[in-house]
């Protein structure tokens, strides 16, 4: 708890190894190591606590009621609040006291930045990008190179108004060409990593509220599935990376039996 409140990444990173750990443990005020980096605005080890402990409790309470989707929205953690909705934080749970949801506690506290992110997941609940079927095609630049090729050249006003008026920074358009550009170079097509990267749930790619499976638990899950669509095949598939798991049985078959003791290699029985 106090590494996730301070901001220790190494040490949480070190203690997601450690088998008698709980992670959903609470101090004498409820909060969980969970809450503690949600309401500091730790991205990063919201992400590591998601993605690396298995067994977390989202919807866990502390005293008052709230959760550490509700903690983050009063605090105005807009990325900390997208990663616990990504991951499948409920965001229909209402506290008990008040009686809102962390988009009314958002609203109530002025959380305007995470008002807004809250609003872009519900227009856009699923990271399409990350699944396989994905085109990387860009739906509106046929339009807008139409749009281009039929404009009229501007007037001599339009031109002295575009020269005088003074530039404000805005905000990249939602589904414009920074957008798309961000899509495709995170998307599972994109080079940078479909060299590096291999995904083992390709037609599940993350969605707002729904609960995925943390990184120690997708192993051991990809082999099973492997060994079930493979049973009549010549061999127990396993996943890139993975342990040797063949061996022929006495009938000339091949077995795929339970995980090993170390609960990640698989073995075989002749």
């Amino acid at each position: 708890m106090v590494a996730c409140y301070r901001g220790f990444g190494s040490i949480v990173a070190l203690l997601s190894r450690c088998p008698f750990l709980d992670v959903n443990q609470q101090d004498k005020e409820g909060d969980t190591a969970l809450m503690l980096a949600a309401q500091a605005g730790h991205v990063p080890l919201v992400s590591l606590l998601l993605n690396y402990y298995s067994g977390l409790d989202l919807e866990r309470r502390d005293q008052r009621g709230l959760t550490a989707l509700m903690k983050a929205a009063v605090r105005d953690r807009s990325e900390c609040v997208a990663a616990l909705l990504m991951a499948g934080a409920d965001l229909t749970a209402v506290d008990p006291v008040r009686g809102k949801t962390a988009l009314e506690w958002a609203v109530l506290t002025d959380s305007f930045d995470t008002v807004r992110r809250i609003r872009q997941l519900r227009r856009r609940p699923q990271a399409e990008q990350l699944s396989q079927h994905y085109q990387p095609e860009w739906p509106a630049l046929p339009g807008l190179v139409a749009q281009a090729q039929a404009q009229v050249a501007p007037s001599l006003l339009e031109r002295l108004q575009a020269t005088l008026s003074l530039p404000f920074a805005q905000s990249p358009q939602e589904g414009g060409v920074l957008d798309h550009l961000v899509t495709i170079t995170t998307s599972l097509a994109s080079p940078f990593l479909t060299t590096a990267c291999h995904t083992l749930c390709p037609d599940r790619p993350p969605a707002l509220g729904t609960r995925s499976k943390s990184v120690p638990e997708l192993p051991a899950g990809a082999r099973a599935q492997a060994c079930r669509a493979s049973q009549a095949g010549p061999s127990c598939l396993a996943i890139p990376g993975a342990p040797d798991a063949e061996e022929e049985s006495g009938e000339g078959g091949w077995v795929c039996t339970e995980p090993g003791e170390d609960g990640l290699g698989w073995t075989g029985s002749r």
